[in-house]
């Protein structure tokens, strides 16, 4: 019975450690069956964002542009204006390292197309083959000018992307200019896209 009992307890720790390895984002799942492979390559939708950029002229004039995405609407606020959209963003990450990305803008008042969007592109992992902990997307419209993104949490049906930058150029003019980035990004897996 003892014997039966210490077998026990060490197939179950075994098991907890040789699963728990896939784990590698700070909030990702304690207990997966799915590598970050796996995970990472499916359709996704957005489904929150936060995000700042700050950009700086000269040191002395400065634009905030704050964006916030509920799931339904992207609002946009700088210079304490505020412009919203009905907003949708996909993307549909393959093993083969393709990744393709839509995005649709549309008036928030009385749904017309505002602008629409979509790339195919590549990924990679950005960080060394063990951790897997940012990844390197190739992205249209709003996220287009990022590339590289950390991932503090990749389960199999949600992954929360963060991108913080910070810049520094000297423009034709002679001004100094600098932009700070800020982004955290929700996505679920697109469950119509699997239906389809």
């Amino acid at each position: 019975m003892k014997k039966s009992i210490y077998l026990g307890v060490l197939i179950l720790t075994t098991t907890v450690f040789v699963f728990s390895g896939c784990k590698r984002g700070e909030e990702d799942p304690w207990l997966t069956f799915h590598s970050r492979d796996a995970r990472m390559t499916q359709q996704w939708l957005l489904v929150s964002l936060q995000g700042t950029i700050v950009e700086t002229f000269d040191n002395d004039s400065i634009v905030n542009t704050e964006y916030t995405f509920d799931g339904t609407n992207l609002y946009e606020t700088s210079a304490g204006e505020t412009d919203s959209y009905g907003f949708i963003y996909k993307m549909n990450v393959k093993s083969n390292g393709e990744i393709f990305s839509e995005e649709f803008r549309t008036n928030a008042i009385d749904g017309t197309s505002v602008s629409e969007s979509s790339r195919i592109g590549f990924w990679f992992w950005g960080s060394d083959d063990k951790n897997k902990s940012s990844v390197n997307l190739d992205l249209t419209g709003l996220l287009s000018s990022y590339t590289n993104y950390d991932i503090p949490r990749l389960a199999w049906n949600d992954m929360t992307l963060a991108v913080s930058s910070s810049d520094n150029y000297t423009l034709s003019t002679g001004e100094s200019y600098s932009i700070n980035t800020n982004f955290e990004l929700n996505f679920e897996v697109d469950l119509d896209a699997l239906a389809q």
